[in-house]
């Protein structure tokens, strides 16, 4: 009999999770894991995702409250008011990153690590102390990616800024 997943112990844990890669629980309802063969990229994806949404989640909130550059609380009003050079200058400033990193997203190695910590928080830290840090991004990378899911609901739902909703 296969081996349950830690994190829903009425599945079976997928083979590839064997519980050595921080932040492993044994969690993959959609199968990832075993669909797609760069298991690193795959983690890397994750936490290139979470890290993505938790400024999303700071900056969705902000922007509800504090215009700088287009006068709109609404921020998918925002976007369109905009207009298309600038968000094509985004999406440019995307696509430059993910070229920039793409040999450290594909080619394995240290998923995550692109070398950059200008506030040098790894500095003096004991392997202990960098899992642990590690293990908290992605755990608040993925408390992100569910929050800002239900911070575009609840907007678009209410259609009020997210903190006067409680």
């Amino acid at each position: 009999m296969a081996e349950k997943s830690k994190a829903l112990p009425f599945l079976s844990k997928p083979a590839k999770l064997d519980g050595t890669v921080i932040g492993d629980f044994g969690f993959d309802p959609l199968g990832f894991t075993e669909n797609i063969g760069n298991y690193d990229y795959v983690i890397s994806s994750e936490i290139k995702h979470g890290r993505v949404a938790m400024l999303a989640v700071v900056g969705f909130i902000v922007t509800q409250y504090f215009q700088v550059v287009v006068p709109e609380a609404n921020p998918f009003k925002a976007i369109t008011t905009l207009g298309y050079g600038p968000n094509l200058q985004i999406l440019a400033g995307i696509g430059a990153i993910e070229l920039a990193t793409w040999d450290k997203t594909f080619a394995g190695g240290n998923p995550g690590d692109f070398g950059f910590d200008p506030l040098g928080q790894l500095k003096g830290k004991s392997v202990a102390q960098i899992n642990d840090l590690k293990l908290k991004e992605i755990k608040n990378g993925r408390l992100a990616m569910v929050a800002i899911i239900g911070i575009f609901v609840q907007y678009l739902t209410f259609g009020k800024p997210t903190l006067e909703i409680f």
